[in-house]
């Protein structure tokens, strides 16, 4: 039984399958280097955070069997810039007994400014792990926007029109963004300016709360009740204004948990609405002439899915 196969007859056995591969080839290839490990720069434009807990996961010691060379970019001022592999490089000198590393390095042009290394490497970084590593949503849309990804860009533009973070993507002077997933899915399934008014309501409700963040599941929650109460206006007879007064006077009122705790998944938005819909309905100030039928909610989009 044969035990390899040789690249020559493993080529000519898928060629055809492959059919959006082109011929030929751009760009060098990276020359192989060493380079001493604190020389070694990491950028914070679009490089991910350290993971601590996957080097405690995975990681005892720094074994050289399972070394990749890093990926590294000489910049015209002499900055060896680490595009992929900075956790290899950190557990290279937490071994105490590693002073030099195998880089593959890309050399760049003495004519190329900050702005254009940066933008080729974020490029680099965005190819290698998008295609490797399953990086976030979030790692790709920061190396993407480096280099002028159009989703990237609308992304972030996203969330600056929010005025909320996540990482360095967004209105860094806003309010931080705790499960940008639910926020994203706000954004696809509502417009944006509904979007919008769920995070300033979401901002008020932290007023109180102090977390310095808003939640996702809540966003994505306050975005469907916005939708509904437009929807079904003509129906609600004023109603609307009262259930927008409970958000502000009192959901604050209650911890955070209560309103997202058990629930999850693609309906986060209608179950979250739909209790602080019943919240409103229970309030003792609220008389039953006042309270939101569930034929009314079943009619303006926010139909209990649980049933």
């Amino acid at each position: 039984m044969k035990k390899f196969i040789s690249i020559a007859d493993l080529a000519q056995k898928f060629e055809k399958k492959v059919k959006k591969f082109r011929p030929g080839s751009v760009n060098e290839f990276l020359i192989l280097k060493e380079l001493n490990i604190d020389s070694l720069v990491v950028p914070l434009s679009y490089q991910r955070d350290v993971s601590c807990n996957d080097i405690n996961n995975n990681y005892k010691q720094f074994n050289k069997w399972f070394y990749v060379p890093l990926i590294v970019a000489i910049r015209p001022n002499g900055d060896n810039v680490v595009i992929d592999g900075q956790h290899k490089a950190l557990m290279a000198k937490w071994s105490g007994c590693v002073t030099k590393v195998p880089c593959m390095v890309l050399e760049h042009s003495k004519n190329k400014t900050d702005k254009e290394c940066e933008s080729i490497e974020a490029e680099i970084f965005h190819a290698l792990n998008a295609k490797r590593k399953n990086p976030s949503y979030v790692d790709k849309m920061r190396a993407g926007y480096v280099f002028g990804l159009e989703e990237a860009i609308t992304y972030n533009n996203n969330l600056s029109a929010c005025g909320i973070y996540v990482d360095s993507l967004g209105d860094i002077r806003g309010h931080s963004l705790n499960g940008e997933y639910q926020w994203r899915q706000a954004v696809k399934n509502y417009e944006l300016s509904t979007v919008m008014k769920a995070v300033d309501y979401a901002k008020h409700l932290d007023k109180v709360w102090g977390k310095g963040e808003v939640r996702g599941d809540i966003i994505y929650g306050l975005s469907a009740l916005i939708k509904f109460l437009e929807d079904a206006s003509e129906d609600l007879n004023g109603r609307k204004d009262k259930v927008l007064n409970f958000v502000v006077t009192e959901m604050s009122k209650s911890k955070p948990k209560v309103w997202y705790e058990g629930i999850s998944g693609s309906q986060t938005d209608v179950l979250i609405a739909r209790r602080i819909i019943k919240s409103y309905n229970a309030l003792s100030t609220t008389a039953r002439s006042q309270c939101i039928s569930d034929d009314t909610l079943d009619d303006n989009g926010l139909k209990d899915p649980t049933k």
